[in-house]
């Protein structure tokens, strides 16, 4: 009766990619624990209009209900607060002039679970060359 070499490296193999999914299980269910999306997220200012008017959405989504407060980061007071909600939708316009961080944090101890940023472009033309001489060639 004969071995066959590989059935050790075949049982490896399986090994590791069970611990690879098993891995990757765990990790996307943390990811999509907590997810904040913002629409739009970025917008872009000119020297003629220095800034961005945006109406902003705000969505949430979590596996578990939890009382959150929505928070500018350079804001006192929170733009709106949450209570025991699996997923949220909130617009609000807001005037801004640079980078933005929106945080959502815990309501009973102020903890940040997740953050979001709103990014800010500058805009500025191309110089354009005035053209000298004819527009002609002899070639």
């Amino acid at each position: 009766m004969t071995s066959k070499p590989y059935r050790l490296g075949s049982l490896w193999f399986s090994y590791c990619a069970y611990c690879s999914l098993a891995l990757i299980c765990l990790l996307s269910s943390s990811i999509l624990a907590d997810e904040i999306r913002i629409t739009p997220d970025t917008c872009a200012i000119t020297l003629e209009r220095p800034t961005c008017h945006l109406d902003l959405l705000i969505e949430y989504q979590s596996q578990v209900p939890q009382s959150l407060c929505l928070w500018v980061v350079k804001h006192t007071t929170a733009l709106a607060c949450f209570n025991d909600r699996l997923d949220f939708k909130y617009q609000v316009q807001l005037t801004i002039a640079e980078d933005t961080m929106f945080e959502l944090r815990d309501f009973k101890n102020n903890q940040i679970v997740t953050t979001a940023l709103v990014k800010v472009a500058k805009f500025e033309p191309a110089n354009t060359r005035r053209r000298r001489g004819l527009n002609w060639n002899l070639l």
